[in-house]
């Protein structure tokens, strides 16, 4: 299995004629289509053929790309029952460090609040979390694709500062770390849109005065966000919740009709901003 040559067969059944998008998926992408296929079966597993009919692929192809899987210790076979299920491997790297599974329970106890806010708003809502240096994005709802493709994506890392989720968890830790990081990360802003340190600074002070803040089109332009730094009863940050929207909808007005919407669910779920 290679993860840069083309496959020239037509696996989708159609004519020659016919180009169909999946004729140009390179085979690492056919192969990376059949992990949630077994995932879906895993607890009884899944046989060859089924696979294939389910990724429209023949079997030829299908079994190559099941061996390399295998192989690769993300798929396990068993040769005498004939069945596919998920290698150790799978359960490997969704326990590696900085992986979002790790954040689970965090995740369960604000999903709630994140639901309500995307539904009450109408607008896309992200949960993110510190990670040393970075706040890494472990959850989203409402319609991820309305806005832009460059917009926060579950399991995106970003530096401390990047992203109103990422400034008001960097807003949130103690004065003297938040400006060493902000120092620290100077050059690294440059490379978000028109985001600067003291774009970063403005934003960090908003929230010290407000308990939250807004990233006002500066890294996408005519999109923007706001957010609030959560912490749990014992006063420890854990997470931030952030808004992300047209500039068009975030007008004074809106902005603290959202704040309080984002404050409600969360105190709702046991959580303090």
């Amino acid at each position: 299995m290679t993860g840069t040559g083309q496959d020239t067969e037509q696996d989708t059944g159609q004519t020659a004629g016919h180009k169909p998008d999946r004729v140009a998926e390179t085979s690492l992408a056919k192969a990376i289509r059949l992990l949630p296929i077994v995932a879906e079966r895993n607890e009884s597993g899944v046989t060859l053929s089924a696979v294939a009919r389910k990724a429209n692929l023949t079997t030829a192809t299908a079994r190559r790309l099941l061996q390399g899987l295998v192989d690769g210790g993300l798929l396990s076979f068993d040769p005498y029952s004939k069945i596919y299920t998920l290698g150790i491997g799978i359960f490997n790297l969704a326990g590696a460090p900085g992986s979002p599974r790790q954040f689970d329970p965090v995740r369960m106890e604000l999903r709630p609040a994140l639901n309500e806010i995307a539904t009450v708003t109408g607008e896309t809502t992200f949960l993110s979390v510190p990670f040393n240096d970075e706040a890494l994005c472990i959850d989203a709802s409402g319609d991820t694709y309305a806005l832009c493709a460059n917009t926060l994506r579950v399991g995106a890392r970003r530096p401390l500062g990047v992203g109103a989720g990422s400034a008001a968890i960097l807003a949130a830790l103690p004065e003297k770390q938040c400006d060493r990081l902000i120092a620290a990360s100077s050059d690294t802003f440059s490379r978000y849109g028109e985001l600067n340190a003291a774009e970063v600074r403005r934003m960090v002070q908003h929230w010290r005065e407000h308990r939250w803040l807004i990233n006002g089109s500066i890294i996408i332009p005519d999109v923007g966000a706001i957010a609030v730094a959560v912490f749990d009863q014992t006063g420890q940050l854990r997470a931030a919740i952030s808004v992300a929207a047209l500039k068009s909808h975030l007008g004074p007005k809106h902005r603290k009709e959202i704040v309080a919407v984002m404050k409600r669910a969360i105190e709702r779920v046991g959580f303090k901003t």
